[in-house]
């Protein structure tokens, strides 16, 4: 079987089977290519910190990684498509049928308090997991609490959030020892996912707040869709397989432009962080050791932290069960390495039987 064909299928299947999101398909990327004699045990979790300081989503630069070692650029692009395609052509689908979901039963609103319920609990583990490497100073921190102060009280667009914070870690001195409205045009999705992708640092989580800003609420600019439909949407990205930001994409592709528009908005959303990393992988050394690509890093990461605080706060219930399922959630998520989609969907009949 020639190698590209290979690596389409297993990227395929990957995509396909796990739900979750990028950082659950990281993990079985990472058992599936060393068992292929591809990647070394553990190779891909330890490049986690350099796919969450390029921008774009994590699932893509797995594909990006494994095809270039394997394929060179064909391998690369290749295993994007292998990635994008069952996560666009499901949820081109969920988004075709929304209107027919009964979202209104009794037994629904349960099942998605539940799903919301255990995203937070994720996105809570995903912090916790990450927050040293985050969040590793008393810079990251002031970044980290203007970036939330920023976003969730002054309303700030969260590309300026990001880009001020990348302009900040390149111009304050580091210390040593703190350095380790519904168009026709199917132009918009590409316009709009292309910033998306290129301002996506640390996964799909933080391309929430970013949804909200530009397609949720009567102020939104584009689609103002309702904040609880919003949540149930972002529920559902997690009980389909791909990665969230991917299924995100697609589905307000759809709702801008029909077929045509989930396709370009995946792609545009995909495309910037690919060929990033993509350079990235290729000056490895050199990417080190530039004072100014350190610098955007070291101010992106704190503000991404906080991108998913604020991502977490849209999915937080303050009901007793909600926040029993979430924080259960973030503890298995931490302490365990349990299977994500077996938690979520338990979550969702949790909450489902006990607020019926």
């Amino acid at each position: 079987m020639p190698i590209a064909f290979r690596l389409f299928w297993e990227l395929f299947k990957i995509s396909l089977l796990v739900l979750g999101g990028g950082y659950a398909i990281i993990v079985v990327a990472d058992g599936v290519f060393a068992r292929l004699g591809w990647t070394e045990e553990g190779e891909l979790l330890d490049r986690l910190p350099v796919f969450q300081s390029v921008p774009g989503i994590i699932a893509a630069h797995v594909a990006v990684y494994v095809g270039s070692k394997v394929a060179g650029r064909l391998g690369a692009a290749v295993g994007v498509v292998a990635v994008a395609l069952p996560s666009v052509a499901i949820f081109t689908a969920v988004s075709a049928g929304y209107a027919f979901l009964p979202l209104h039963s009794k037994w629904m609103v349960g099942a998605f308090t539940g799903l919301r319920a255990a995203i937070a609990g994720i996105v809570a583990a995903a912090l916790i997991r990450g927050w040293t490497r985050s969040v590793d100073s008393a810079f990251a921190y002031a970044i980290l609490v203007m970036s939330v102060v920023a976003i969730a009280v002054l309303d700030v667009p969260v590309p300026l959030v990001l880009l001020a914070a990348m302009v900040l870690g390149v111009a304050v001195p580091e210390r040593r020892h703190d350095a380790a409205k519904k168009l026709n045009s199917s132009l918009l999705p590409i316009l709009v996912f292309l910033k998306y992708g290129a301002l996506c640092f640390g996964g799909g989580f933080v391309l929430v707040p970013m949804y909200l800003q530009d397609f949720v609420g009567p102020d939104a600019p584009f689609l103002k869709i309702d904040p609880g439909e919003f949540a149930n949407l972002m529920a559902l990205t997690q009980m389909t397989p791909g990665p969230i930001g991917v299924n995100g994409a697609t589905f307000f592709g759809f709702r801008i432009a029909g077929v045509i528009g989930a396709i370009l908005a995946s792609a545009a959303l995909l495309l910037p962080g690919s060929v990033a990393l993509w350079l990235v992988l290729r000056s490895m050394d050199r990417f080190r050791d530039s004072r100014i690509v350190h610098g955007l890093m070291r101010g992106a990461r704190p503000a991404s932290a906080a991108l998913m605080i604020c991502a977490m706060r849209s999915f937080v219930s303050f009901s007793p069960v909600a926040l029993a399922v979430s924080v259960a959630v973030a503890f298995a998520m931490v302490r365990f390495r349990p299977n994500i989609v077996l938690l979520v969907l338990t979550s969702a009949i949790v909450s489902a039987l006990a607020l019926v």
